[in-house]
């Protein structure tokens, strides 16, 4: 049975990977990582919307940080794998949201780089057109289209006065629906992510993720 099931994964391995890695992305990149031209920091201010003021303005002075990542998949139908994977974020305001998958299983070993820019309005400027569009439950929704990014269909980001980033619900261009819930707190003074659950509805592959953000190291030199 332990032979069967590990035959198993080497023949799912191409699918996991690339329905694992939806799971964590905020926006695909097809592989990569499409870092920004050299520009002055955003301000919260400066993104046009009053919610993203009121919840990021704290993060202004935010330059960079990094933290680990520990990251508890599930597949929802048979052979209903579960894995974990773990990872080292590295952020720098204006350049680079991304997490580096330090620990992961076998199969996923050529996964690349994971690009969170979606979960962070202050990365959304040069990457992605976005539009206020309504209100619901105390957040305000936005549409976002990416520059650049065919694989994208749509996707729809609800951001909290208090909270910031709430959740992101998006389509891709293969079939893939994903709806990411993300929950923040203020560490050291700065409204920052600290968990995330994924539901990842892929042809012939459900997933589901859990992901905890610990560790955060926030330079002194970059506030």
């Amino acid at each position: 049975m332990r032979t069967s099931r590990k035959l198993r994964v080497q023949r799912l391995g191409v699918a996991e990977v690339r329905v694992v890695l939806a799971a964590l992305m905020a926006a695909s990149t097809g592989g990569s990582i499409a870092l920004l031209a050299s520009s002055a920091p955003t301000r919260a201010n400066d993104l046009g919307a009053p919610v993203i003021a009121t919840a990021y303005e704290r993060n202004d002075a935010l330059a960079a940080f990094t933290f680990h990542a520990n990251i508890a998949m599930v597949m929802r139908h048979f052979p209903w794998l579960h894995f974990r994977m773990g990872g080292l974020s590295d952020y720098r305001r204006g350049d680079h949201y991304v997490l580096h998958l330090t620990n992961r299983p076998p199969f996923a070993s050529k996964m690349p780089d994971i690009d969170l820019s979606m979960i962070d309005p202050n990365m959304w400027p040069n990457r992605y057109r976005y539009t206020e569009i309504t209100r619901r439950d105390g957040d305000t929704l936005f549409t976002l289209q990416a520059i650049g990014d065919s694989t994208l269909k749509s996707a729809t980001v609800a951001v909290n006065p208090i909270s910031g980033a709430h959740w992101v619900d998006a389509t891709y261009a293969e079939g893939t629906h994903i709806h990411i819930v993300v929950s923040s707190n203020v560490v050291d003074g700065f409204l920052l992510p600290v968990s995330l659950t994924a539901d990842v509805d892929c042809p012939h592959m459900p997933l589901s993720a859990d992901a905890a953000f610990t560790d955060y190291t926030i330079p002194s030199a970059t506030r």
